[in-house]
């Protein structure tokens, strides 16, 4: 049912209005001061902060960030969950060492570990397919269809059936222009919380290729005792290539496919960036989650986030003594558990962090300026009056149910076959239904993807993973009084009290008898099992899969229905907060294209502390892996080091640091899914590549705090002298424009 708010906003205020508002130029920014965080829209780098980056000393054209089609916005590219770019006009890119660990694991055996070795292609004949599931997307149009989307909902007054409308257009609107453009994926992103809404078109690049990776110690040296922290010295770089077929279109891997030509590349800088430069980052961030209610983030700090962090601990511990000595298991688990401690640690630095500055008591305080704002006017009291306790309201009707629901979401997502298992029962009974009709993702454009997903499972795939982990979250599962836990649950185990020892039996058993684990026989059923067909099968996993279905489908219904509440209700608030403040805010990341720029700098972890330069040289580097003796996670080559010590450093060495910049830092705004995303100069010249942030700065998801928050850049004069008088890549630094020194 439409609440108060959501009626006043459909009757009292007009979309395009709403649209043209958030377009409305923000106060004008002190370059002194500029940096407040912000993610911003490519246009809005154009529309709004073109002068304060002319003032900070750009050297382009600011109106270049509003066309999507030219330099530099086109030389970016979405790798589905991490950003790279193109640095050659033979489909080179440079990326993130962590952004291809899975394409390392894909290639990796026994006796060949490229996860922990590396990779050099010496010819483009040996780079080597990054696994079925490898995209590479490049934006080649966004377009506003707001109007289209949001028009008439408001005179929809059931929750659900005004999802399923949106949801059915957002599909029309997606089957329409893929349609009119092969080769191309697209989809309807939402902004602002959903007051404006854009069709984006990317070229779909299916054929992705390795071409170099360092050592596993060189791209992740100082491992997760590192991670998030200043000083780092990471050459966490890594290059492939798109390719594509002979006609130049988009095409699965192929021996004789060609490398794709992209439109516009950047050149590496000639000179290294300095302390106090002007520094950009594009890329795909994923998601913050800034523009939310104080009872959202209370929920998010006091409940969410601890029980993910705890979840994930005991997973991290499950999976390290499963594949203990072995090494096959090992290479398995590698990315899992890549995943899980990056992300641990990620939390457990939000929560340290918002504890530290008392954030739940900063955004009440926040959220209690807003409502006075609002009381103080009768026209903003009529137009925003009880959203914030709408929203809240919708919210709470999910707690209930919030930790079944997370640990189903939980046992699903770490559980391959089962995972697998309920994915072909729901194509089976998709499949039967209208195109439209089904649910997005198992619409016909999905199908190649699913089946490449499955395939790609089986190179992770160990029952003693998919076992364990499975058991470990049935264990949680039993904690929880009888009527509250996963459906998954009580169709393994039933409903009375159930102690490890019969979890383990049951599962067991349920490995034991099922075919899932058999890549043929999954595919098989995916591609022509009907819901008669399943229904007669004897396969425990398969019957397991259609046991749990009804429940999955219900909780995709309430998820529907509470979306279909926030349609109106989103907007209304992120208006009323922009309002209030006089300006622009930035959107939260949503995994589309994003700008955002400041300054190489320093800072203090805290007052009367010592203030942290923003660089580290190979020095720093050789420094700890003496300190710590060559060994892990500290074990960087010899080579590294002997070129260190022999001082073997040339033109790629500043001098002021006497010896090759590693890493550095900026005040910039980033979060996951920058991962690989290029560093610009004042030029719009590749200066180094974003890989991580500041334990200090990562509640930044929530909010960002100036002072302290940074993001941590590997430095294109390290990439250029590991290639050269490291690795011997030469005929890499030559394709990217730079003449190599030590390997003629």
């Amino acid at each position: 049912m439409m609440n108060s708010s959501a009626r006043r906003f459909g009757l009292g205020v007009s979309i395009l209005g709403m649209i043209l508002f958030l377009a409305a130029p923000a106060r004008a920014v002190d370059p002194r001061d500029y940096q407040a965080g912000g993610m911003w829209m490519p246009q809005q780098i154009a529309d709004v902060h073109a002068d304060t980056l002319k003032k900070m000393g750009l050297r382009f054209d600011p109106k270049n960030f509003g066309d999507m089609l030219a330099f530099p916005l086109n030389a970016i590219v979405s790798l589905g969950g991490a950003s790279a770019s193109f640095v050659s006009p033979d489909g080179l890119c440079v990326t993130n060492h962590h952004c291809v660990r899975g394409y390392l694991q894909y290639n990796s055996r026994e006796g060949r570990n490229l996860v922990v070795d590396g990779y050099l292609a010496r010819s483009r004949r040996r780079e080597l397919p990054c696994g079925p599931t490898a995209r590479m997307y490049v934006t080649v149009a966004v377009t506003d269809v707001t109007d289209r989307v949001l028009g008439g909902l408001e005179d929809i007054a059931d929750d659900l059936e005004r999802q399923n409308v949106l949801e059915k257009r957002l599909k029309q609107i997606v089957k329409n222009a893929e349609a009119a453009a092969s080769g191309t994926r697209c989809e309807v992103a939402a902004f602002y919380g959903g007051a404006r809404y854009c069709l984006i078109g990317r070229l779909e690049l299916r054929d992705v290729r390795l071409v170099w990776a360092p050592h596993e110690a060189i791209g992740y040296f100082g491992g997760d005792e590192d991670n998030w922290m200043w000083p780092r010295e990471c050459g966490d770089f890594a290059l492939i290539r798109a390719y594509v077929g002979r006609d130049g279109k988009p095409a699965d891997y192929s021996r004789w496919n060609v490398p794709y030509r992209p439109k516009s590349w950047f050149r590496l800088a000639g000179e290294g960036i300095e302390e106090g430069d002007l520094a950009m980052v594009i890329g795909y961030p994923g998601r913050t989650s800034r523009l939310i209610t104080a009872y959202e983030m209370n929920r998010m700090l006091g409940w969410e986030l601890p029980r993910q962090v705890e979840l994930a601990r005991k997973h991290r511990e499950c999976l390290r003594g499963i594949a203990a000595g072995d090494e096959a298991l090992t290479i398995k688990a590698s990315g899992a558990l890549f995943g899980l401690e990056n992300n641990l640690k990620k939390r457990e630095g939000i929560l340290a962090a918002a504890e530290k500055i008392d954030l739940p008591r900063r955004k009440a305080e926040e959220e209690a300026d807003l409502k006075s704002w609002i009381a103080a006017s009768p026209r903003r009291a009529e137009e925003f009056g009880g959203v914030i306790d709408d929203i809240n309201a919708v919210v709470r009707e999910g707690d209930a149910d919030r930790e079944k629901d997370l640990l189903s979401g939980t046992i699903l997502g770490a559980s391959m076959l089962l995972n697998s298992s309920v994915t072909i029962a729901r194509m089976a009974e998709e499949r039967a239904k209208p195109d439209l009709d089904r649910e997005p993702g198992f619409q016909e454009r999905e199908w190649p993807r699913i089946e490449q997903n499955m395939r790609r499972v089986q190179r992770d795939y160990a029952r003693e993973i998919d076992q364990g982990v499975l058991e470990l979250f049935l264990g949680e599962a039993a904690k929880l009084p009888a009527g509250g836990r996963p459906a998954m649950f009580t169709e393994i185990m039933g409903d009375g009290p159930c102690a490890a020892e019969a979890i383990h039996a049951k599962v067991a058993a349920l490995y034991d008898k099922t075919r899932m684990a058999d890549l043929d026989a999954r595919l098989e059923l995916l591609r022509t099992a009907d819901m008669a067909t399943l229904q007669k099968s004897a396969d425990p996993m398969i019957r397991l899969a259609l046991g749990i279905l009804p429940v999955i489908e219900a909780n995709q219904e309430r998820g529907k229905r509470q979306a279909g509440a926030m349609i109106f209700l989103r907007p209304l608030y992120f208006e009323a907060m922009n309002e209030m403040n006089h300006g622009l805010i930035a959107p939260d990341a949503n995994g589309t294209i994003r700008v955002t720029f400041g300054t190489v700098r320093g800072f203090r972890p805290a007052p009367g502390e010592p203030e942290y330069f923003p660089f580290t040289n190979a020095w720093d580097m050789a420094e700890k892996w003496a300190l710590h003796e060559g060994k892990p996670p500290y074990d960087a080559p010899r080579s590294i080091i002997s070129a260190v010590n022999d001082r073997r450093f040339g033109r790629y060495a500043d001098p002021r640091l006497g010896g090759v910049p590693v890493d550095f830092m900026t005040d910039l705004d980033i979060t996951n899914g920058n991962s690989g995303s290029p560093t610009l100069n004042a030029r719009g010249e590749f200066t180094g590549i974003v890989f991580d942030g500041n334990i200090e700065g990562v509640g930044s998801n929530l909010v960002f705090r100036p002072d302290v928050t940074r993001a941590i850049h590997a430095d294109v004069r390290n990439l250029e002298w590991l290639l050269d008088a490291v690795y011997g890549a030469g005929h890499l630094l030559r394709e990217m424009g730079v003449a190599p020194e030590f390997c003629r």
